[in-house]
This record gives structure tokens, C-alpha cells and sequence, in this order.
């Protein structure tokens, strides 16, 4: 079975006779270098490459805001913090945090941001005090009885014995809004956003942004859509300069049990999107699952399920490390192998157990720091730090 971005190397070349002026835009940064590995295969004669660039690449160039490191955006978040929660709160007993450790806190309310600005939610709504099923009832009628439910359990217990915990969380929630809008206000003000701040922006604007005449721009591989990058592509389509390649395969796309299709199904029922669906979908993972017998009687295009047991996850990294290298010595090509983790701190334990055999590792996937070495270390010194100091030594 021929890989997906081959395929889409073997149509770029056909379609275009030259790349000079062509966008190709990719979900992540791995997928642009193989589709430049497959397109340089196949090319005859030397030739300029066509922009590969991600999804986040292109909202930032259509954006004069500048996305700064994390630590700048949550330190910025925590003056806005101070600035509207804090000074605000009737709360005597409320005090301002230092910034250590609101650190933690404020990573997990740039997120929350980030998220409502990439699907372009209304925080006016979001950010909203649900005590009252009155409103509840009256503002998010689109709520499935599910999702009603458990905003009426969540809210109603603040109705009964409302503790001080509860009353700080309350003054907080109420306060939301406004500091969603003020740190938003401050970095506009110094021309700065965050992911989801600069693609929503970018989305609203989209209709003065792009226009005709424009360079055709090809957008690859998307699967689960936010609504900033579902009106982003969709504008280029409408406007004919965008085309969209999907790697979709019947098996999962045509029946409904399968989870795998459920975004690509919605986007073949959507008045712009829909269009860029081909009639026949591609049947290729079907058919290899299905047995194909040859004129000699031997089977191939079959794939093939090993199921391994393993006590304890650290030997699930060590029998990964045998059987990797008993596949690599019976000539398995390491840049078609992927290695999928169920957890991210098994990454320091497989990258020991491949040791040795492979020579080069690709990366893809996140780390948290208080997994590493240097984190323990530092860890253990601030525990010395504080002994000596309790100590007086």
C-alpha cells in the first residue's frame, strides 16, 4: 500500500508544472519532511520546492501578532490576574499569589483560553455563573441532556452550605471574562497573542485577508478540525484558490461504528468542505485487511496483529527493544517504523532500550519536565536548600 504522501507527490507533480508559487500547508512539521523525501524521489530534474509550512505557520503569516514563549504569556496572564481578580476580590482573605506558584495555575487557564479562541467560543457565555437554571435553560438550549445535567449538578451544589472554598471559586469564575478580555486587551496592546488568540483573529479577518488573485494553497492531511482552521479552509475553497487532500479510507469513513471517521463524515455534510471529498473513496486499508490469495497459493497485502504480554510497563519497553531489533536484522526499514507510547514517560525507557542498534530517532510527541533527571536533581538540591536554612546551618 502506496503511503499517503506519496500518493499526494506523485498528483502535486502531475497537476503542477512548477512549485514556485505553490503553499502546501501540513498539520504538524513531520509530515512536510516526509512529503519533501517522497517529492524529491520522484522529480526528474532539480526544481524549486513548493512552501511547506504548518497549519500554525500560516495563521502566523497572515497575522502581524507574534506569538511569544510561554513563560512571557503566563507571567503577562499573572499581572492581568492581579490586576482584575485579586485588587477586585471582596474577599479579605484572598491574597495575591506569587507568581511560583501561580505558574501551574495560569498554564492551565492559557490552555482554557486557547482552546475558546481556536473553536471560537463566545467567553461571555463560557465564563457565565449557571446557578439560575432559568438561564441555563434559556441561553444553551444546543446543550445535549447529558452535558444539561451535569451543568445543573455542578452548579446546584454551590446552592447549599457555600463554604469559603466555594466563595473564592465563585468570586474567581465571576471574574473570568473580564480577565479573558483584559489579558487579551494588554497583549494586542504590545502586539503580542497567543496560538488561539492569533488564529481566531486571523479567522474573523479571513475575508479581507485572502483574496483573489491568490496562489493556490493545498491544504493536507487534516483530520479533527478547530472552527478557526474550519473557516480558514473553508474560505480558500470558496474562493477556488484552496484545494484539500483528506487521507480517508473508505473502511472507516463509510461505516458508522467507526470513531476513526466521525470528523470526516461531518465534513462531507458541510456546504463547503463536502465538495472536496472524492466520490470514490480510496479502499485501501480494506483490502489489506483482507486475506488476497496469488496463483501460487501464498497469501500477501495482508496485515499481520502480534499481541505481547508484559508485567510491568519498563518490560514492555524492553521487549519492545528486542523485537525492534530482531526486525531491524531481518531488513525492516527503521523511517516506516512507528513506535506509539500509551504513556509520555515511557520516552526516556524505549529511548534506552533502542540504544546501541538505531542510529537516529525521530520525536514527535511531548515530555513534561518533572519527568527528567535535571528536574529530580534540582529537586533534591531545593530539599537540601530547605533543610540547611530550617537548620540554620
Amino acid at each position: 500500500m502506496k503511503p499517503f504522501l506519496a500518493e499526494l507527490a506523485e498528483s502535486v507533480r502531475a497537476k503542477y508544472k512548477s512549485f514556485d508559487h505553490l503553499k502546501i500547508v501540513f498539520p504538524n512539521r513531520r509530515a512536510a519532511l516526509y512529503f519533501r523525501k517522497h517529492l524529491s524521489a520522484i522529480l526528474a530534474k532539480p526544481a524549486f520546492a513548493p512552501s511547506l509550512v504548518t497549519i500554525e505557520d500560516y495563521f502566523a503569516g497572515l497575522s502581524d501578532l507574534k506569538i511569544p514563549d510561554k513563560l512571557e504569556l503566563i507571567h503577562r496572564l499573572y499581572l492581568a490576574y492581579n490586576k482584575v481578580v485579586v485588587d477586585s476580590s471582596r474577599i479579605r482573605s484572598f491574597e495575591p499569589e506569587p507568581f511560583h506558584q501561580f505558574y501551574f495555575w495560569g498554564d492551565m487557564l492559557l490552555r482554557d483560553f486557547d482552546e475558546t479562541d481556536k473553536y471560537m467560543v463566545a467567553a461571555s457565555q463560557l465564563f457565565r455563573d449557571l446557578r439560575d437554571q432559568k438561564e441555563l435553560d434559556s441561553s444553551f438550549d444546543y446543550l445535549t441532556d447529558e452535558q444539561r445535567k451535569f451543568l445543573i449538578s455542578f452548579w446546584g451544589s454551590f446552592e447549599v452550605n457555600i463554604t469559603e472554598n466555594k466563595r473564592k471559586f465563585l468570586n474567581v469564575w465571576n471574574q473570568l471574562h473580564l480577565l479573558y478580555e483584559t489579558f487579551k486587551e494588554d497583549l494586542l496592546t504590545h502586539g503580542l497573542a497567543y496560538e488561539g488568540m492569533l488564529q481566531r483573529s486571523v479567522a474573523e479577518r479571513i475575508s479581507s485577508l485572502v483574496q483573489q488573485p491568490h496562489s493556490p494553497v493545498l491544504f493536507v492531511g487534516f483530520n479533527a478540525l478547530t472552527a478557526a482552521e474550519e473557516k480558514l479552509i473553508s474560505h480558500h475553497v470558496a474562493l477556488g484558490i484552496g484545494e484539500v487532500y483528506w487521507d480517508v479510507d473508505s473502511y472507516y469513513v463509510n461505516d458508522n461504528k467507526q470513531e476513526a471517521g466521525k470528523f470526516f463524515r461531518e465534513y462531507q455534510q458541510h456546504r463547503v468542505l463536502g465538495k472536496t471529498f472524492q466520490d470514490d473513496l480510496p479502499a485501501n486499508l480494506k483490502s489489506s485487511l483482507t486475506s488476497a490469495t496469488t496463483s501460487d497459493g501464498k497469501s500477501e497485502g495482508t496485515k499481520s496483529f502480534k499481541v505481547f504480554g508484559a508485567a510491568q510497563p519498563v518490560g514492555q519497553t524492553k521487549m519492545l527493544g528486542q523485537i525492534l531489533k530482531q526486525h531491524l536484522e531481518s531488513g525492516m526499514h527503521p523511517e516506516e517504523t512507528l513506535i506509539v507510547l500509551p504513556d509520555e514517560n515511557l520516552l526516556l525507557p524505549v529511548l534506552h532500550s533502542v540504544s546501541g542498534y538505531v542510529e537516529k530517532l525521530n520525536v514527535t510527541m511531548g515530555f513534561p519536565i518533572g519527568s527528567t533527571p535535571v528536574y529530580n536533581l534540582a529537586e533534591l538540591l531545593v530539599g537540601v536548600a530547605d533543610v540547611i536554612h530550617d537548620h540554620g546551618i
